[in-house]
């Protein structure tokens, strides 16, 4: 057991190593959600503070964890969201083109593929061994690109991409680029002002350990610009504190992301539940979490080539993240170790082929060893 362990609940008899499907609340998180649903069971300790405080709190909170303004966080459900601001938000004319890639996240895949029905072209990149390299995007690039939207992160291998390399190569074709940051953003150490991202969008139930249907969204100040805004949110216009005095036909949107925040922003329930996982996230450091997640990965990856197995690029330092997929030589054994693992209580994913492991700061040397040594039987 490790100083971590006991910030989160038991997961006995299962060896948790899955943080990229589900990232568990911390105590203190459950704790503050036990709170939260006495509000609901007692309307009338909620004051209009709480609608209208609580989500710059939380914005505040994630400005600070990804290096961006205050008035670039749009605090969203979903990563799809996020993604479907910018689509739906820019101008597109028929013949404009977008460059994703095959490995994407379907919330970073299937919008921009939406897009064809308005006669955008939409080049794909297959990635040579799922890993999405610079010189794949500069081969897909055209004067008619506008825009690269890759996964900083993939979800399936744990291969993490050079933005900045990626971000340069989109900008000096006047293209923007646009990135799902949710399997990085709490497990990497992020600087959005110091890298060429216009606009990442994030899921918070993973490495951000929030309640499933948070996230967030970074709009890049130049970007905001250029969104238009299909549906207003009543919150967040100004002056809507007072919504008893709010006008009837002229009011002022602030030039800031939260006017794309979703709907009923202030989700008191979900709303605490991130704010306190993003505490503890903050408390303990993402330099933390990414140094003892790549220490336990390393031992993994270790074990792993010693038996003879396929990692992805995600073990090469320059890809590395706190996620790791591995294969055996033919797919199906690999289904059948994925199925044994699950049935010894080892809790890992199968995902394209690949098994992926993802651990936390829950997770010590003897959980690994327990996973190579069920590998190894």
């Amino acid at each position: 057991m490790n100083q971590f362990s006991a910030d989160f609940a038991d997961f006995s008899p299962t060896v948790y190593l899955d943080c990229a499907y589900q990232g568990p609340f911390p105590n203190v998180t459950a704790a503050r959600l036990r709170e939260a649903i006495e509000l609901k069971c007692h309307p009338v300790r909620l004051t209009e503070p709480d609608y209208f405080e609580w989500p710059d709190r939380v914005r505040a909170r994630l400005s600070r964890l990804v290096g961006a303004g205050l008035d670039e966080i749009a605090l969203t459900a979903s990563a799809t969201q996020g993604i479907g601001v910018v689509a739906g938000g820019l101008e597109w004319k028929a013949g404009d083109e977008v460059v994703i890639a095959s490995t994407n996240f379907p919330s970073n895949l299937l919008t921009w593929l939406h897009l064809r029905r308005r006669d955008v072209r939409v080049t794909v990149i297959e990635p040579r061994g799922g890993c999405v390299r610079p010189e794949d995007v500069a081969a897909a690039l055209t004067p008619r690109t506008r825009l690269v939207a890759l996964d900083w992160v993939s979800y399936s291998t744990g291969v993490r991409i050079d933005l900045a390399a990626v971000g340069e190569l989109a900008h000096r074709h006047g293209a923007l680029f646009v990135v799902d940051g949710t399997q990085g953003v709490g497990a990497v150490e992020l600087d959005l002002h110091a890298l060429p991202v216009d606009a990442m969008a994030v899921a918070a139930y993973k490495w951000l350990l929030g309640p499933y249907g948070t996230g967030f969204s970074y709009l890049q100040r130049d970007l905001l610009d250029r969104l238009d805004l299909s549906v207003v949110n009543w919150s967040s216009v100004e002056g809507s504190d007072q919504f008893d005095s709010l006008p009837v036909d002229r009011f002022t949107l602030p030039n800031a992301a939260r006017i794309f925040d979703t709907g009923e922003t202030a989700s008191f329930i979900n709303l605490r539940g991130l704010e306190r996982s993003l505490e503890y996230v903050e408390a303990v450091g993402v330099r933390t979490v990414n140094q003892h997640c790549r220490r336990l990965l390393d031992r993994l990856a270790d074990g792993l080539r010693a038996g003879g197995y396929t990692l992805s690029a995600a073990a090469e330092a320059e890809h590395g993240s706190t996620i790791l997929g591995f294969q055996t030589p033919s797919p199906a054994a690999t289904e059948l170790l994925h199925a044994k693992l699950r049935a010894q209580h080892v809790a890992v994913s199968l995902r394209h082929g690949m098994i992926r492991v993802s651990p936390y700061l829950y997770n010590d040397d003897a959980e690994i060893d327990r996973l190579l040594a069920e590998i190894r039987n």
